[in-house]
């Protein structure tokens, strides 16, 4: 009697399995992701912002604000964890260049966010050319382990298997090689980390910053680009997160590139995230994590943070809210 009821049981797995995957496939009920981030950009000063020429295409409700003050660090918490965020992605840059105006506001920012229940880990920004560099991996290590890893065992830092989460930013050009030296060289000082980025043999897991494909403007082609990514990670069977994108317009700021621009759109925002969480991410314990570009990158138009711009400025926060909580 037990074995036909484990058998039962083992065929209702087995057809539930069949069920999800032919969802999967063409269109799967989202999961409830348990890591919900947006990618912070915490750079914003009052002189960051332009208006003649603009530099942004769209106007935070906010105004011109800077990412060291307290209080608009608390309304951006404020109204993320309203919406089902969880966790904020510092984009953290270490070039020499530009590492100066970006590091001053991430004490502010970590501050606010533990004190305001908000996760957070770094998004290691910058596209790993250093001053006199001869050895890359050195490079992009001791700068992890001085700027960055001060972070890791304080209690709002996000951490998977027990270990803290670390993004690296543009390395789908390198080769795997450096990938396992810079993890040498932080794990070697700093102990052991979770890597992720956007190859699958270097990292614990793989992400993407932002699934905008310049191909074309059209909506269509953008969540075909995101649902052909996701497919391709989910066949791997190993573990990936999704970014879901609300829009994306950097022609004010890189107007050679002549991008396409993709405006900010709630409509498209939901179905890039229904589509982002369409399919099994293979992480070990079961979860399901999902990213949002941007919370704050106004450069390039693809902020959820609320704008001026609609009628209700909360719109892509609520779209979010809804399909998340």
């Amino acid at each position: 009697m037990k074995s036909k009821k484990r058998a039962r049981w083992g065929l209702k797995a087995m057809l539930t399995l069949l069920l999800c995957l032919s969802w999967a496939l063409t269109g799967c009920p989202p999961q409830q992701p348990d890591v919900v981030g947006v990618m912070y950009h915490h750079w914003w000063t009052h002189s960051r912002w332009c208006d003649n020429p603009p530099n942004h295409p769209y106007e935070p409700v906010l105004g011109h604000y800077s990412n060291d003050d307290p209080a608009v660090i608390a309304q951006h918490i404020e109204w993320a964890k309203a919406h089902g965020i969880n966790t904020f992605v510092i984009n953290y840059w270490i070039t020499d260049r530009d590492q100066w105006w970006c590091e001053p506001n991430t004490n502010a920012v970590v501050d606010v966010c533990e004190s305001m229940g908000m996760n957070y880990f770094f998004l290691v920004d910058g596209w790993f050319e250093f001053e006199d560099s001869r050895d890359q991996a050195y490079e992009i290590a001791w700068r992890v382990n001085a700027r960055v890893a001060p972070y890791f065992s304080r209690p709002g830092h996000l951490k998977a298997e027990g270990k803290p989460v670390v993004f690296f930013w543009a390395a789908y050009p390198t080769d795997c090689s450096l990938w396992y030296a810079v993890r040498s060289g932080i794990e070697g000082t700093s102990g052991p980390i979770y890597m992720t980025g956007d190859k699958w043999d270097c990292f614990d897991l793989r992400m993407l910053y932002n699934p905008y494909t310049a191909a074309s403007a059209s909506y269509q082609t953008q969540l075909d680009r995101q649902k052909d990514l996701w497919t391709d990670r989910w066949q791997k069977s190993e573990p990936w997160a999704p970014t879901a994108l609300p829009g994306y317009d950097d022609h004010q700021v890189r107007p050679e590139a002549q991008n396409p621009i993709v405006p900010l759109d709630p409509d498209f925002f939901r179905e890039s995230i229904r589509t982002a969480l369409s399919l099994p991410q293979h992480h070990p314990d079961g979860s399901a994590w999902l990213f949002v570009c941007s919370w704050s990158e106004w450069h390039e138009g693809s902020q959820i943070e609320p704008a001026i711009d609609f009628a209700d400025p909360l719109v892509l926060l609520k779209v979010l809210g809804e399909e998340v909580k």
